[in-house]
Parts: C-alpha cells; sequence; structure tokens
C-alpha cells in the first residue's frame, strides 16, 4: 500500500503508522494463541525496512473493551517522535522504542539484542497518560520461549546492557523467543529510559 501511494502520487512521502494496540482480554497461552493481530502487528514492524517509514508502538495504552484507545494522547506523541527526529531536524531525539535486531543462543539462554535502546533498557509501567515509572523491583513479562519441539513456555528475562537474557528450566535448549506476542499481552513491561515500549516481536518464523 505505501509503495503504491507513493507511485500514484509521485512522491516519496514519509509514512508513519501506529501498531495495533492491546485489545480484549489478556491471554495465559504463552504461544499467543489464535493468529490475530499478534501476527498482522509482525507485519507492521516489518515494514519499517521500507524506507522513510515509522511505527509507533501502541500495546501499553490499549483497552480490553474498545478497539480504539481513549489515550490519544500518547499515540499521537509517538507519532510526533518520529516526524520530529526524522523530518523536523531534531536529529537527537529518541523517537522509538526498542525494536528487535537479532538473537544469540547461548547455551541454555538466549541473548536479545535491540535497536533504538536511548539511554537504555528498563523495566517499566505506564497508568494513562500518566509518564513511563522504572520499576526496579519489577521483572520482565511476557517472554515467552521455546525448543526443538515448539512447544512455548513463559521464561524468565533479565536485562544485561543493551540486551535480555531469556531462560527457562522447560526449554534447556532453545531455540526462539516471543514477547508480548499475543492480541492483549497486558503487562508486557519493557521499555527505553525515554518511556517508550518495545515492539512485540518473534524470532520464529513457525
Amino acid at each position: 500500500m505505501i509503495e503504491t501511494w507513493r507511485k500514484l502520487w509521485g512522491y516519496g512521502f514519509p509514512f508513519y503508522f501506529v501498531q495495533l494496540p492491546n485489545w480484549r482480554q489478556a491471554s495465559d497461552d504463552p504461544s499467543g494463541g489464535e493468529r490475530e493481530w499478534q501476527y498482522l502487528r509482525m507485519a507492521q514492524l516489518n515494514c519499517l525496512s521500507i524506507p522513510k517509514t515509522g511505527m509507533a508502538v501502541t500495546v501499553d495504552v490499549g483497552e480490553a473493551e474498545d478497539i480504539h484507545p481513549k489515550n490519544k494522547f500518547d499515540v499521537d506523541r509517538r507519532l510526533a517522535l518520529w516526524a520530529l527526529a526524522k523530518d523536523y531536524g531534531k536529529k537527537q531525539l529518541v523517537y522509538s522504542g526498542p525494536l528487535y535486531r537479532s538473537m544469540k543462543v547461548e547455551g541454555g539462554k538466549i541473548r536479545v539484542s535491540f535497536d533504538s535502546v536511548g539511554g537504555g533498557l528498563i523495566v517499566g509501567g505506564k497508568t494513562g497518560r500518566g509518564p513511563t515509572i522504572e520499576d526496579k523491583g519489577q521483572t520482565l513479562r511476557r517472554f515467552a520461549i521455546a525448543g526443538a519441539d515448539k512447544k512455548w513456555h513463559w521464561a524468565s528475562a533479565v536485562i544485561d546492557g543493551e540486551t535480555v537474557i531469556v531462560l527457562s528450566p522447560k526449554v534447556p535448549a532453545p531455540l526462539a523467543v516471543r514477547y508480548a506476542f499475543s492480541m492483549n499481552p497486558d503487562g508486557c513491561n519493557l521499555y527505553n529510559k525515554e518511556g517508550l515500549p518495545a515492539s512485540p516481536f518473534r524470532t520464529d518464523d513457525w
């Protein structure tokens, strides 16, 4: 769609979009459950490979009852950050939360690396239009891990510098990781210090 519009208009204009928010009831299925919004979010994430695009992550501002988040403030602000940084000369502005870059298996754990870590990764929490608050006493949530059997299990995840280490005693030989991979990944709490949430991601293509 982006490429078609640019071709029809004859102009490679910037295209910034909103990744689908959290919606409906949260699931306890570490695999993510049925193929619903989580797969559309992955397609949106992949669109960042198209030049001059940007994505506002909103899995922390949605609502179970309403498909349209009432909190438009954070949605708009996150879109504006992309435009300010990319089109209005604010080159030093952190405009995105952490975006999955790569993973590496290290024995019985997986180390996940990110782009857009800003001032560093944090465990954060957000209520309404209030700022993201770092919670040093909380642990990362909504990480799942799987091995060759392709069975997903909730995992422990800890921040290590600009990476996250993910592991589970139920998966001694891990091969893949998923984060916030469900329609409503309630409680997902990986942010950068600028208060921007990490995008959901998966490392598998199962």
